[in-house]
């Protein structure tokens, strides 16, 4: 690294690593004649594989021995770095834009917490990234059908300042996330969105903050202007067991955050068996469903344990359980007990409503209507 000084209309270069005797003497030849007169030196320029690094040095104090071993270490820092690791610090030290020579020193230091995207230099390629990775949205993806209509140039744009990044002649720099965390509100949906061609990814629960950038994209201001083109659940299954009839944003918004109360208690799958057995017809309805899920109960697959249940709530305790054990056909209680309160087998086990009974599953001939040959 070559630092430049100048003093009025002179010039001179100063290597480094130096010492601050060398650098004293550099300095006393630059302002030789000029002993009699206040003069001021400056450092006007650097030679140095990193390009954004001039900021960071130009108000080195070149008499304090401090700055100078900082200016060392910073040299033998680049020194030691690959091509591309110089290409990442230089992006590094334009993303933090301090101009601090001790935050420069630090950087070197602390590559690992930077990354560079070399391909991605536009908020378009950002977007086309962001949208083919799945990177916004986590395990949602886009559907092909609905790709043709994303403008990738604003989700770019959008994504840039969340993710903490700018573009450099060398690619996209961001610092990397801490280490990993668990969300605290883990997201449940994606929507897609379209209107007048635009389309718009929108991850649910959303805040209204969130809600509100998503209709300024699609330059609407009701969501009744859009088109809910597909909703895609982080349980896979429900896909199939929600219907889309009736579905709004806003019911959306509110069935995501009943997933996330239903996945933190440990209620998905009683939701599900809930959904394979009333088969809601609407999308309200399946949200209906999932605000009133105590109304449901899943139950254990054993006729024996229902049977005793079954007695337990009709006021039996262990010491009558006890007692009727060697005589009391459970079994079959439990069989017969199942019939009474409507319980239906599911894929996602056996299910029961409380406020009023499943009723009896139809045979096969029966869902004809019948009819015979």
């Amino acid at each position: 690294m070559i630092l430049y000084l100048e003093c009025r209309s002179y010039g001179i270069a100063l290597d480094i690593p130096t010492t601050r005797d060398e650098a004293a003497s550099t300095i006393f030849s630059l302002i030789a004649g000029f002993e009699d007169e206040p003069v001021e030196i400056s450092i006007s320029g650097v030679n140095s594989p990193i390009p954004s690094l001039y900021p960071y040095v130009q108000h080195a104090d070149l008499e304090s021995g401090a700055d100078i071993e900082k200016l060392n270490t910073l040299d033998d820092r680049i020194n030691g770095m690959t091509q591309e690791e110089q290409r990442l610090f230089s992006g590094a030290l334009e993303l933090e834009c301090t101009g601090d020579l001790d935050f420069a020193v630090h950087v070197a230091n602390s590559l690992g917490h930077y990354e560079i995207f070399p391909k991605i230099k536009t908020d378009e390629e950002l977007g086309r990234f962001l949208v083919d990775t799945a990177f916004i949205t986590g395990k949602f993806r886009f559907p092909k059908e609905a790709r043709p209509y994303l403008d990738y140039a604003r989700i770019g744009a959008e994504q840039r300042d969340a993710l903490g990044g700018i573009y450099t002649p060398h690619g996209l720099v961001k610092r990397r996330e801490e280490a990993p965390v668990q969300e605290e509100t883990p997201k449940a949906m994606l929507l897609t969105l379209t209107a007048s061609e635009q389309s718009y990814p929108l991850v649910l629960p959303a805040s209204e903050k969130q809600l509100g950038q998503a209709k300024e994209s699609l330059r609407i201001e009701d969501f009744a202007q859009a088109v809910i083109a597909s909703a895609e659940y982080t349980a896979p299954y429900l896909n199939r067991l929600i219907p889309m009839d009736s579905i709004t944003v806003e019911d959306a918004n509110e069935m995501a955050l009943c997933l996330q109360r239903l996945k933190k208690d440990g209620k998905i799958m009683k939701y599900c068996a809930a959904l394979e057995v009333e088969e809601p017809s609407t999308f309200t309805e399946a949200l209906d469903m999932a605000i009133d899920i105590d109304d449901y109960e899943l139950i254990s697959d054993s006729e024996r344990e229902y049977g005793r249940q079954a007695l337990r709530r009709m006021g039996a305790n262990d010491e009558v359980l006890e007692a009727i054990e060697g005589c009391t056909d459970f079994d079959r209680l439990g069989s017969e007990m199942m019939d009474e309160d409507g319980v239906r087998q599911t894929g996602f086990g056996l299910v029961r409503r409380l406020s009023k009974p499943f009723p009896p599953e139809q045979e096969p001939d029966q869902q004809m209507g019948g009819l015979s040959c």
